[in-house]
């Protein structure tokens, strides 16, 4: 088992480890009512039936040790496998597969747009128990800006697209390690990749077509999908389209660098340390 010095959690998933396990942690409204039935009762006030469950149940949650979410664990166990075992397997699919071919696309586009070159980032930071490896870091003026790209699959993804707290973590985890300012979590609209845009009209095809065709009805058949195959590339083709801009297929959420705020994350390090070292492959014993 690796000492804890060894052990490093990654920027791009350590927001798990602020997740809050069911039961015991009270939410903001809980704390209102909370701080309210204990006003009541300083007054000499009595409380309902219903609302003494619901104090108890406040007060034993108010009260309660910390313990990691089952969220947190699952990551944990993920770094043990990954820090022990060599072990990882990340989720794959063609939206994933997207998002990895077309790095240097989406920056190639912010570099356009923005007329500033957006240098690839390779250098992995460690510091302390926490590790990361950012898309860009650069300068503007004095400030010091990490930026992260997230390649849409397609418009209706990109219009959608917004931060989460994973995010939010990830973003103060980098400008901790990076010692930056800022953190830009940059959406893009890139086309994509031909071999995943055929794998696209191939999954369609495959709707449709039925090996007992003749090739007379295969073809018959290909001809009246051609407005299906169209479609799907005005779904994922932008570059040659008058309907997009360059300057629309990109979106920027900008995060400040908040020292109190990342302190939450760095008290709850040693827990998921001491969950790691009780951690095993197989705790079945005979």
């Amino acid at each position: 088992m690796k000492p804890n010095n060894e052990i490093f959690f990654r920027a791009s998933g350590n927001g798990a480890l602020m997740t809050d396990g069911r039961g015991t942690v009270l939410t903001d409204n809980m704390k209102k009512d909370l701080e309210d039935f204990k006003t009541k009762l300083r007054n000499g006030g009595k409380l309902t039936d219903p609302q003494k469950l619901k104090f108890d149940d406040y007060i034993k949650r108010e009260n309660a040790p910390f313990e990691l979410s089952d969220t947190a664990k699952s990551f944990v166990k993920e770094n043990w496998l990954w820090l022990e075992k060599g072990f990882y397997k990340a989720l794959k699919t063609d939206f994933t597969d997207k998002g990895i071919f077309n790095e240097e696309e989406g920056l190639s586009l912010m570099s356009r747009v923005h007329g500033n070159f957006y240098k690839k980032n390779t250098t992995r930071k460690y510091k302390g128990n926490l590790t990361g490896e950012c898309d860009v870091e650069f300068k503007q003026g004095t400030t010091k800006i990490i930026l992260d790209v997230k390649n849409c699959w397609d418009a209706k993804t990109f219009i959608n697209a917004k931060p989460d707290k994973i995010y939010d973590w990830q973003g103060e985890t980098y400008m901790d390690l990076y010692e930056a300012d800022e953190f830009w979590l940059c959406y893009t609209l890139t086309d994509c990749p031909d071999h995943l845009l055929n794998k696209q009209k191939e999954k369609l095809w495959r709707q449709y077509y039925d090996e007992s065709m003749s090739p007379e009805e295969a073809s018959a058949m290909e001809e009246r999908m051609t407005p299906m195959f169209e479609q799907i590339e005005r779904n994922l083709v932008y570059s040659n389209s008058k309907l997009y801009t360059e300057e629309e297929r990109i979106k920027i959420f900008k995060y400040q660098r908040d020292g109190e705020k990342f302190k939450l994350l760095l008290d709850r390090i040693p827990s998921a340390l001491e969950y790691y070292q009780t951690i095993k492959l197989n705790d079945i014993t005979l």
